[in-house]
């Protein structure tokens, strides 16, 4: 997609010019004083190129009642606010049908959503809505893995041959901790079969269909229940916000796909409210032991730990944790400071893009993005 990245560059380049105390390398500012709670959004219907999904209802701003509608709101924050609104626009004027954000921090929170559910039809999403969050699944199945590493059902240095004979033919030394690390290390052809193996092991081990596994270990203990693993067989939830790729020069939505998206099934579909509460959970130390969360951080030397990414924090020279999704039709960024105060999660149905396994240039921008905005976090007053 040319032009794509460099057109990433200027949206970060614009949100790091309101961000300036985050992007830059000097001592922390004071913090700001608060002002009155942020007035409600201006509604100014959005419109899409000619290339995008059709006319698109105005964001929809905040959602249910938040902590944010009776705590103070810092000017930091409204810029945030702000400049995140403004990459949502550009990306609905480039074609994306739908955005939803989420940001936190401390007592402040705020939803904001764009677009519609569905190009064949003028439902404006709503912030509850269900996305594919795609590799947000990754990080559910490090959880799993280290649950049954902390019961010694399994050892991380064990070869996957050693519990699933025959998975990997020619790959006898693959062991499970490289198959839930930095997929760029693995052999050639695993890295797209890793999350589908990781799987089969939780699978093996307890006995249990993955679903069952993910409801016992995580969804059920957080009370989500908008999260599911969705088999293309079963019939999609109405909440459902659609993605669409091109193939054969149509535009062409990935739920009728199936199979030929090139991703394997089941697909995780989850709300921006569960998808932070569940990273919240897992570094709040309420989903493992302290070992196993440090075992899933990683360590300062690498760039990805077991299931969970990190990038530098500005604001604590420390890390924020958390995974980016990107599948056909969908991209997904959710990060979150150690502490988990502060907290920013983006979930985007990209503008139609040719169908391909690659990575899209777009989940980049949004983990650009991301990262800049939650930087600006230095300036955040949390009392």
């Amino acid at each position: 997609m040319p032009g794509r990245p460099a057109r990433g560059i200027l949206t970060a380049a614009l949100v790091c010019g309101v961000f300036l105390a985050g992007c830059t390398g000097t001592p922390e500012p004071p913090p700001l004083q608060p002002t009155a709670p942020l007035p409600p959004p201006v509604t100014a219907t959005t419109q899409p190129s000619t290339t995008g999904p059709p006319a698109v209802p105005a964001p929809t701003g905040e959602g249910a009642a938040s902590p944010s509608d009776t705590a103070v709101v810092t000017p930091a924050f409204q810029e945030l606010r702000a400049a995140l609104e403004l990459f949502s626009r550009e990306k609905l004027q480039e074609g994306a049908s739908a955005v939803i954000i989420r940001a936190k921090a401390g007592q402040q929170e705020w939803t904001h959503a764009a677009g519609v559910r569905s190009r064949d039809g003028q439902i404006a999403v709503q912030t509850s809505d269900r996305f594919n969050v795609g590799g947000q699944l990754r990080t559910m199945l490090g959880v799993s893995v280290m649950k049954l590493v902390e019961e010694a059902q399994v050892r991380l240095d064990d070869a996957i041959i050693t519990h699933l004979p025959g998975s990997l033919a020619g790959n006898s030394t693959v062991t499970v901790r490289q198959l839930l690390g930095d997929l760029s290390e693995l052999p050639g052809g695993l890295a797209s079969r890793a999350d589908s193996l990781l799987g089969q092991l939780v699978t093996q081990l307890r006995g249990q269909p993955l679903e069952a596994v993910l409801r016992t270990d995580i969804l059920t203990p957080l009370d989500l229940r908008s999260t599911v693993l969705q088999e293309q067989s079963n019939a999609w939830p109405g909440d459902l916000v659609h993605g669409y790729v091109h193939v054969g020069g149509a535009v062409v939505d990935v739920v009728g796909l199936g199979p030929a998206s090139g991703r394997a099934s089941p697909a995780l579909l989850s709300t921006v409210q569960e998808i932070t509460a569940f990273q919240f959970a897992l570094l709040g130390g309420e989903l493992l032991s302290p070992e196993g969360l440090v075992a899933m951080k990683g360590t300062v030397f690498a760039d990805y730990g077991l299931g969970l990414d990190h990038w530098n924090d500005r604001c604590t020279n420390g890390y924020y944790y958390g995974h980016v999704g990107d599948v056909p039709g969908y991209g997904s960024i959710a990060i979150s400071s150690a502490d988990g105060n502060r907290q920013l999660a983006i979930l985007m149905a990209y503008p139609p893009q040719p169908l391909s396994e690659k990575p899209s240039a777009l989940a980049l921008e949004m983990t650009g993005v991301a990262q800049v905005a939650l930087n600006s976090g230095c300036r955040f007053q949390f009392r």
